[in-house]
């Protein structure tokens, strides 16, 4: 037994050596957050796009409507996905077609608003804030304005350090005065 204890006890050493001599991984993976971002906003011309806040917005279509501001109800579709493409938020069905709006909340925050992980992008409501009502834009939200650090990958299938791509339309809105 006493043998049992030894090596059950130098195993836990040797273990808590080789763990703490490793790279912080953390680290890494925010390394290579930065690098895929880099990449892709070379890659589709998005330098130009990245605004004070940190994310990369893009009209593709600008709105006719309102200017969107702190305390907007925003009526709208939207797609979100991984930089590598998969979904992770969506307002589409199978076939690509919207029939739903989504209420997006702009600045707004309590129990019911915080229960929704969309609402949770600070980069969205950044993004929000740039557009009109009625517009199209696409946006890059790097995970300092999404998730950070938090591992989403068993229940949302968001990895630690994930960078964000959404498109969104943001098809009615209400000021507060109007809600």
């Amino acid at each position: 037994m006493k043998q049992f204890l030894f090596f059950l006890g130098f195993a836990v050493l040797i273990s808590g050596f080789y763990t703490s001599c490793k790279e912080n991984t953390l680290d890494q993976l925010r390394d290579e957050e930065i690098v895929a971002l880099d990449t892709y906003v070379k890659a589709n011309g998005l330098a130009e796009a990245k605004d004070s806040t940190g994310i990369y917005f893009k009209d593709i279509q600008v709105g006719t409507g309102d200017t969107i501001t702190s305390g907007y109800k925003v009526m709208m579709f939207f797609k979100i996905t991984l930089i590598n493409g998969t979904t992770v938020f969506t307002t589409e069905d199978s076939a690509g077609r919207n029939y739903e709006e989504y209420a997006f909340y702009v600045d707004v925050s309590n129990d019911l608003v915080n229960s929704s992980y969309v609402q949770q992008i600070a980069g969205l409501h950044h993004g929000l804030k740039k557009m009109r009502v009625g517009g199209r834009a696409f946006m890059v939200i790097p995970s300092e304005l999404a998730f950070k650090a938090l591992d989403n990958s068993s229940t949302l299938g968001i990895p630690r350090f994930s960078t964000l791509l959404a498109t969104v339309y943001a098809k009615k809105g209400y000021s507060p005065e109007d809600q």
